[in-house]
């Protein structure tokens, strides 16, 4: 059974090597300076964060932001999403434990603290990572438009931004 918990720094290590291992089987992050998972981890700082457990493993993460990227605001903003939102973001689940149910446990969190908060749950997603983009339609999330933006190394990202839909 999967247990989600707040996290703690003491979890930090062990994020920063399930990272690792995230960005060798999807790329994600995309783009990571120095190659810092613990800032990757922790900055911007989160609203709330948390981390899954399966047979007292670390074997997932996610954050709650305050915001995302200004391009990301705006299609919030134009789709009518003006009041405070809450981002779900960094959310990783260990390549040897997908499909147990961790991610939609940790998406479920994530939005479950934005709504207790009176945010309006988000995300945003590269739009070439599928496994991602299929889980949140399927958990019910909805696209509400698409953005692009230039990374410091010159690479173009495109993104699909998200609202949740009722639960």
């Amino acid at each position: 059974m999967v247990v989600v918990r707040r996290r703690t720094d003491g979890d930090l290590d062990p994020l920063a090597a399930l990272a690792a291992r995230v960005r060798a089987a999807d790329d994600y992050p995309t783009y990571l300076p120095g190659g810092d998972y613990r800032r990757f981890l922790t900055r911007p700082v989160p609203l709330a964060a948390w981390v899954a457990e399966l047979d007292d493993r670390i074997c997932g993460h996610v954050a709650l932001n305050a915001e995302s990227s200004s391009a990301v605001m705006a299609v919030l903003r134009d789709a009518g999403i003006a009041g405070a939102v809450g981002v779900v973001a960094r959310l990783l689940v260990d390549p040897e434990v997908r499909r147990q149910g961790v991610a939609r446990e940790l998406l479920q969190t994530a939005r479950a603290e934005a709504v207790a908060h009176q945010r309006a749950p988000v995300l945003d997603v590269v739009d070439s990572s599928h496994p991602a983009v299929a889980l949140y339609r399927s958990a019910g999330w909805i696209e509400v438009g698409r953005t692009s933006l230039v990374l410091p190394d010159g690479r173009e990202l495109h993104e699909l931004v998200f609202a949740a839909g009722e639960a």
